[in-house]
């Protein structure tokens, strides 16, 4: 009975229509702690800031209404996303590190400049300027739904260019073999076994902070970690993607 229900919570996808439910009503939650999730820009800010003090170069963010903790919430908040995505990966004894070619590699760090660049220009992310954007029926949401929409009919059709040249190699007469699942992508059942034990051992890691913060009182932002956790796991659990959703449309 409990394997089975195991399964059902951390293994088997859930709905994409819960996962959106779930979202929206943590998100309508985080209004009464500190704002909704969003604001990727400090955040990015404040973390090259850790980056270059913890080189010693004692930089000063030109970003005045970043706060001078090293506790700032939203990064909190999308440090404990990853925590959350990485713990429910684990449950689900999915995780596994990947390798890509060179050109994947390059081609991930273009877009993801282009997507800092893009965050910078709209003064939000797709959370912040998109998602609560239109929750909160601010006009700037829509249109920046228009302009991801435009970039995503451009992006899929290179895409589709690449799928297309990939197939074109693989079926050529001059292709002698197909190439066939790599051993890199296969997980090795011990090593599928000890991934939940792992899992537990973070989130008890996790409730350890959080008393701690509890109980002494650090000024550590408990509830913006704790929320972050809930969104990685609602994401990873419900495979809830903004970038797939506008590719699908």
């Amino acid at each position: 009975m409990l394997s089975i229900l195991y399964k059902k919570i951390f293994e088997e996808k859930w709905p994409s229509e819960l996962g959106g439910v779930l979202l929206a009503l943590l998100n309508t939650l985080l209004f009464l702690y500190s704002g909704p999730i969003g604001a990727t820009n400090a955040v990015i800010a404040d973390w090259g800031r850790w980056i270059y003090n913890f080189a010693l170069l004692n930089l000063q963010s030109p970003v005045h209404f970043l706060q001078t903790s090293r506790y700032f919430p939203q990064s909190i908040m999308y440090i404990g996303l990853m925590v959350g995505v990485f713990l429910s990966a684990l449950l689900a004894k999915q995780f596994n590190l990947r390798r890509e070619k060179i050109g994947g590699y390059i081609q991930g760090f273009i877009g993801g400049a282009l997507m800092g660049i893009g965050s910078f220009l709209a003064g939000a992310c797709i959370l912040g300027g998109l998602y609560s954007g239109i929750m909160g029926l601010s006009l700037s949401g829509f249109v920046m739904m228009a302009g991801l929409l435009a970039g995503v009919y451009i992006g899929v059709k290179f895409v589709m260019w690449q799928i297309n040249r990939q197939a074109d190699n693989l079926f050529s007469p001059d292709s002698r073999q197909i190439n066939t699942a790599s051993k890199d992508f296969i997980v090795k059942k011990n090593w599928r076994d000890i991934q939940p034990k792992i899992a537990i051992i973070g989130s008890l890691l996790v409730l350890a902070i959080v008393s701690v913060d509890t109980l002494v009182g650090t000024k550590f932002p408990s509830a913006a970690l704790l929320s972050g956790i809930l969104f990685g796991i609602i994401f990873q659990r419900s495979a809830f993607c903004f970038v797939a959703a506008f590719r699908e449309i």
